[in-house]
């Protein structure tokens, strides 16, 4: 049996790492992108590590140190990030639209309904804080962000409609972006970062009741096919509805009277568990995949 937490940490990290594999393998991904990505990552976090318990830069031989690399591999990796360039978030842009659409009284009308608006409103002759999309995203999002591309992602993902003459109708109140797209990419990204992120706190969480809300419900004695198909429905309805009242709960604890400089918020995911993925796991916690694998 797997012992020490360091031994249960890794086949734990392997368990998390293998569907993340499947999909670098499935789009082109393979071991040297992946290590570098890995290096990177070992990187950043022994520098924050460092630096919040120094109060201080860390230092390149201090970073490797830590990660377990030289400080010539850290220089390395930090001369790769910095010729990096960033890359807007248009998943998160779009939600934030879809958001103040849902819940600036501006853009509401009789009982909460959210009204068409136009794309611009300077054709009107209208002041800046008039209503229209790009005031919406000029609010929400930022000044320096393009409405057109913002818009052409939320029509992508039908979640707004072109009724012509150049106006628009909101039809949904979240945005998912096509399959494999990179704001896709993106949203998948953040999801499984502040999953993890959850995880990584209540891991040292001494009493019950304290860390960050982490609940489980699962089906004692599996589904048939049958049934899954009705569940999915089901947390569908009851999901939505869930994420609705919480994003009303924001609407009125994060405005721009009421800001903070904590970001937080809830995810909800349906899982179906692989039974080789199980296998794999339990397997390596009991000491055979690590004597399989030689080590």
């Amino acid at each position: 049996m797997v012992e020490s937490v360091k031994d249960n940490l890794l086949a734990a990290m392997r368990h998390v790492l293998r569907p993340l594999c499947r999909i670098a393998i499935r789009n082109g991904i393979g071991f040297d992108d992946l290590s570098m990505a890995l290096q990177s990552a070992l990187v950043s976090a022994a520098r924050t590590e460092l630096s919040a318990a120094a109060n201080k830069e860390a230092t390149e031989e201090e970073v490797g140190l830590m990660a377990g690399m030289t400080a010539h591999q850290v220089r390395g990796i930090q001369a790769i990030g910095l010729n990096s360039g960033g890359v807007l978030n248009y998943s998160l842009a779009a939600s934030a639209v879809l958001a103040a659409w849902h819940s600036d009284v501006l853009y509401l009308g009789p009982y909460g309904l959210v009204l068409d608006i136009p794309f611009s409103s300077g054709e009107s002759g209208q002041g800046p804080e008039s209503r229209s999309f790009e005031a919406l995203v000029r609010k929400y999002v930022g000044a320096d962000v393009p409405s057109e591309i913002v818009l052409d992602a939320l029509v992508k993902a039908g979640s707004v409609q072109n009724l012509g003459n150049g106006t628009l109708r909101c039809v949904a109140r979240t945005y998912i972006a096509d399959r494999l797209s990179a704001d896709n990419i993106q949203a998948f990204a953040i999801a499984v970062h502040n999953v993890i992120g959850t995880m990584a706190v209540n891991l040292k969480r001494a009493v019950r009741g304290t860390g960050l809300m982490q609940r489980t419900v699962f089906a004692d004695y599996g589904l048939s096919a049958e049934d899954l198909v009705k569940f999915n429905g089901f947390i569908r309805t009851v999901g939505e509805r869930f994420t609705e009242e919480v994003d009303m709960w924001f609407a009125t604890h994060s405005n721009r009277e009421r800001q903070g400089p904590i970001k937080t918020g809830i995810g909800l995911y349906h899982y179906v568990e692989s039974d080789e993925d199980r296998d794999d796991y339990l397997k390596f916690l009991q000491g055979e995949g690590v004597k399989k694998d030689g080590h």
